[in-house]
Order: C-alpha cells, then structure tokens, then sequence
C-alpha cells in the first residue's frame, strides 16, 4: 500500500513538471514571435533603395512611368537620387523608366537611360582616352572632355569604368578610363556643373560675364577648374574683340 502511495504521488509530481515546461516552452515561443515581429517593423521603418546619379540636366521626373505623366519636378546634372527598385517599360513608347527618390522626399519617374543606379559622381580633369575594356589595346577614338560630368559605376585596379555623356557625345555612354583622370571633389563637380552652363550661354559677352562670376566667387577658389576659366575667358574675349572689329569695320564700309 506505501508502495502505491508513493507511485501516485511520483506521476503527481511528473505530471505537474511537464505541465509547467509546456508554458514555459510556449512563453518563450511567445517572446521570439514578439522579437520578429518588431524586427520586421523596425526594417520597414528603414529607408531602401540604392544610390544613384542622374546624367541629364533637366532631367524631367514625372508621376507617371510616360511622357505624358504629370510633371513633377526636374533633376540636375550630377544629381544624387535614391532608386527605389521600381521600373517600367511604357507598352507603346517602350522606354523604359525607373522611380527615384529626390532628397528632398519628392518621387517620381524619370528615363532609365539617364539614371547610373549604384555610381558616384565624378568630374574629368582633363582629355580622356577612352577603352572598351581595363586593357591599353582596347583604346577607343573617342575621349571626354575637362570638365565632363560622369558616373563612376566600378573599379578595376587603376581602372574605372564610367557612364555619362561626352561633350562631343550625342549619347548616354559607357567606358573604361584611368583613374586618375577624375576628381571626386564636389567644388570641381560644382564648377564644371556651372561652367557648362555658362559656356553655352547665346553671346560671348554673355559667356564672359557668367565665367567672371563663377572665377569671382569665393566658395570655388580652391576647385582645380578656376585657372582653366580664366583661360577660358581670356580667350572669349580675345574673340569678342575680333567679332566687335569685324563689325567696326563693316559699318566704316557701309557708311562709306
């Protein structure tokens, strides 16, 4: 009869025991149910997309993937965007268009061929030679230009690989490069944004005027561009001055 008593309480007592691990298994279950679940809110709370370079000036971004789409805003040349992994090809254009995201929250759809998606923004320094590969037996007869604004999609060694358009390029291209032909500073980025600008300005004394001021301002003094500009604008003049005795003497001539 002690001997039964004892069982009975023995199974009591296991039964008891498994009970309490069962909760403690499913608490635990509970917790780490719990834990993913803020995880998962904390990553959808993160900003995605991957960096990106916008090769065009003006380059229109709109609320639709199409030409017809809203206009939203417009983008820089050299332009850092964020790309939030969305394309689209328009079914009777078919270009295909990419959704970016401006710094300042504004999104939109802006042309594919336009938009480095994982470069960096560069700036040539000087001419360039150009190659279909890392190799010097590749060379191309093409070159950039100083002052070219680019994208820096990946290295090689002392090798770059580039996209942008040339300045005596009609398209979006891609190329190999050396490396040290490039400056990553954004006062040289910005000069040349600038001096593009200025250089296509309609007249010459136009051109001069908008160089002088860029040369004249003192947040791009130390850019390795402004010796460059004022050679350039040297040279505008020097032009100006031909055009104005060429009028001259036109109008001696007509007069007479």
């Amino acid at each position: 009869m002690k001997k039964l008593f004892i069982a009975i309480v023995s199974l009591s007592l296991l039964a008891t025991g498994c009970k309490g691990e069962g909760k403690t298994s499913n608490a635990t279950n509970q917790e780490s149910n719990q834990s993913e679940v803020k995880n998962q809110e904390t990553n959808d709370t993160k900003p995605t997309g991957d960096d990106a370079i916008c090769l065009l000036d003006k380059l229109s971004v709109r609320e639709t993937p199409t030409a017809k789409g809203k206009w939203v805003t417009s983008m820089s040349l050299g332009e850092k965007v964020t790309y939030t992994g969305e394309q689209h090809t328009d079914s009777i254009t078919k270009k295909d268009y990419v959704k970016v995201r401006l710094i300042d929250g504004k999104e939109g759809w802006a042309r594919a061929p336009f938009i480095a998606v994982n470069g960096k923004v560069a700036v040539m320094l000087e001419n360039t030679n150009t190659y279909k590969r890392p190799d010097l037996l590749t060379k191309t007869n093409d070159k950039y230009s100083p002052m070219d604004i680019i994208a820096v999609m990946s290295t090689q060694d002392d090798w770059i690989q580039v996209k942008g358009k040339r300045g005596e390029g009609r398209y979006i291209e891609e190329a190999w490069v050396k490396s040290s032909n490039i400056s990553e500073k954004q006062i040289d980025i910005a000069v040349a944004k600038f001096a593009g600008l200025a250089m296509s300005k309609e007249t010459m004394t136009e051109r001069i005027k908008a160089l002088e001021e860029i040369v004249n301002n003192a947040d791009f003094s130390s850019s390795t561009f402004i010796d460059v500009l004022k050679t350039k604008i040297e040279d505008y003049k020097s032009k100006n001055k031909e055009v104005d005795a060429k009028d001259a003497v036109e109008t001696v001539e007509e007069a007479q």
